[in-house]
């Protein structure tokens, strides 16, 4: 069972128009300073927990025995709450000078709860890896098995005090309502523990059909999805240049970008270089086509983004060698 804390943690998760979007603090539900993406939240933090320690690797053995907390955890918007930022650094100070002894209640509680998170994000993790989803049911099962605590409430639009879920409410009634309500719908979990709170954002999105994980094809990061086929996350590129648009829209406007880039070059060798270039530069452009068809990532476009810089291209295929006198065929 998680250690209880003295502190609840308050996670809303908003939809808007199906815009996702959800805060956790240690205040209320109306603190929203710290907003992160539900849908992408595992994948964040899973990649600055264990990244060194699994290396990508599905079948790799965790070796995170320690369980201790890392300094980039703090970094990611869900810690950016005063009390939890100043609770982590709590932790990762003890951890890294070693005491060991006697510690007040509330320093070891947070040792401990801090523990549970880490083991908590290792039996996700499972999920993320092995393809597997999990049913609401199946999650009800793990909950009482963890005692674990959370309670929640839905409220409609911007009445705080609208609160609709009750006995009275059957999921077909809630099908119902979601289905003939397009409006602002908030689910306002109270968790007793930083574990729980991972469990709430997983119960939100199993209880809306998002139990599978799927990689992001751009990014790499991991996403909450109802449908494997589903290849770009919903958070903003890292590319540089656009990370004001969201993977998929970033690389549908990269791919225009490089597509006209070699329009030009084509034109170019066409009519002022031997053709023996112009179809050296084709085959190598294709092949680095293929990769991206297969998977738009980061590093891919990146490489035939540089592989049609403009400098490179002047070193490497507008050179007298290259050149022709006429375009015109004898």
């Amino acid at each position: 069972m998680p250690y209880v804390l003295n502190d609840t943690y308050f996670l809303a998760i908003i939809n808007e128009n199906g815009k996702l979007s959800g805060h956790l603090s240690t205040n209320s539900f109306d603190d929203d300073k710290n907003r992160f993406n539900p849908f992408t939240v595992f994948g964040d933090l899973m990649q600055s927990v264990f990244d060194s320690e699994y290396n990508g690797a599905s079948d790799c053995e965790p070796i995170l025995d320690d369980y201790s907390f890392k300094d980039s955890y703090i970094q990611h918007p869900f810690f950016k709450d005063e009390k939890l930022q100043s609770y982590i650094n709590t932790y990762i100070s003890w951890h890294k000078s070693g005491i060991e002894g006697s510690f007040t209640d509330s320093f070891s509680g947070a040792r401990v709860d801090i523990n549970f998170f880490i083991t908590a994000f290792m039996r996700i993790h499972k999920c993320f890896y092995s393809g597997e989803s999990i049913s609401l049911s199946e999650f009800e099962f793990v909950k009482a098995m963890n005692q674990y605590k959370f309670n929640f409430e839905i409220i409609s639009g911007d009445n705080k005090n609208d609160s609709f879920f009750g006995s009275h409410y059957t999921p077909d009634k809630w099908q119902k309502y979601k289905k003939n309500n397009a409006g602002k719908i908030r689910f306002n979990y109270t968790c007793h523990s930083l574990e729980e709170t991972l469990f709430a954002i997983w119960h939100y999105l199993i209880f809306h059909g998002y139990n599978k994980f799927n990689q992001c094809h751009h990014c790499g990061n991991y996403f909450s999805t109802n449908t494997l086929k589903q290849k770009y996350c919903n958070d903003n590129s890292p590319y540089d240049g656009y990370t004001h648009l969201d993977c998929e829209q970033a690389v549908r406007n990269i791919k225009q970008k490089l597509t006209r880039r070699r329009k030009v070059i084509y034109t170019n060798l066409f009519y002022n270089y031997n053709n023996d270039i112009l179809y050296q530069f084709l085959d190598e452009y294709d092949k680095m086509n293929v990769i991206i068809k297969e998977r738009s990532s980061v590093e891919n476009l990146k490489n035939l983004e540089n592989f049609l810089d403009k400098e490179t291209v002047s070193k490497r295929w507008y050179t007298d060698e290259n050149k022709k006198l006429s375009n015109t065929v004898q």
